[in-house]
């Protein structure tokens, strides 16, 4: 199916969404992927197709598709992507993953590293435009106070008292005191992390180590990231 290029968004001075029109109406889990084709010329040893988690929510309509670039060591994929302009026409194809929400009792904790916020991003909006969610908490930690998606989060935490934000910005980590400090009835919730696959690792191995139960953790790994 093709997809056409209406915008593209500056998010941070590395991190650029693109947002792509799709020919026909498609629907979606907040969360999943999407594959992308952009036959260019010269490509590297990755090809012309990668998939990326669609950050825009289910209702949004658009496919949102949020990365963050290396401007001298970026693959030619990266490269062929940001070149486009509004109006090129991209081919796009198999919705899947498994990284989203169940309806559960239980509160919610997202866990993000750097771009790993992009599911969330369409995981809160869903939230807030079905009008109904559990708690959730969001640790996100970031390399420095340039974070991406800072001002619809926001929006989101004033909006909805359902919603808390913790940014953790380095020196300081996601560890176990920042989960014990700022998650309520943490035995109680469903933990889902994001990110680098360093950091995924990390996290879901310091989790069972303090007593959360293994079937209440997913994980979703961004293969091609430096931690």
């Amino acid at each position: 199916m093709k997809a056409e290029l209406i915008k593209k968004i500056k998010e941070t001075e590395s991190v650029f969404s693109f947002i792509f029109k799709p020919e026909k109406d498609i629907s979606w889990k907040a969360g999943q992927f999407i594959f992308y084709s952009i036959p260019h010329s010269h490509p590297d040893s990755r090809g012309i197709n990668r998939h990326f988690t669609i950050s825009s929510a289910p209702w949004e309509k658009n496919i949102m598709l949020t990365s963050r670039f290396d401007f001298e060591n970026g693959s030619s994929f990266k490269k062929a992507l940001f070149d486009l302009k509004p109006g090129n026409r991209i081919e796009v194809s198999d919705i899947s993953g498994d990284f989203f929400t169940k309806d559960t009792e239980k509160k919610i904790v997202f866990i993000a590293g750097g771009i790993g916020i992009t599911p969330y991003r369409s995981m809160l909006l869903d939230f807030a435009h079905r009008g109904r969610a559990p708690e959730v908490t969001v640790l996100y930690g970031n390399k420095n106070k340039d974070i991406v998606f800072k001002k619809t989060l926001d929006k989101l935490v004033r909006a909805n008292n359902w919603l808390n934000i913790r940014y953790v910005i380095e020196p300081d980590l996601i560890d176990a005191e920042t989960v014990k400090n700022n998650v309520s009835d943490m035995y109680n919730c469903v933990y889902y992390i994001s990110g680098p696959p360093v950091m995924v690792r990390k996290i879901e191995d310091m989790l069972p180590g303090m007593d959360i139960n293994k079937e209440n953790i997913n994980v979703d790994y961004f293969p091609g990231y430096k931690d």
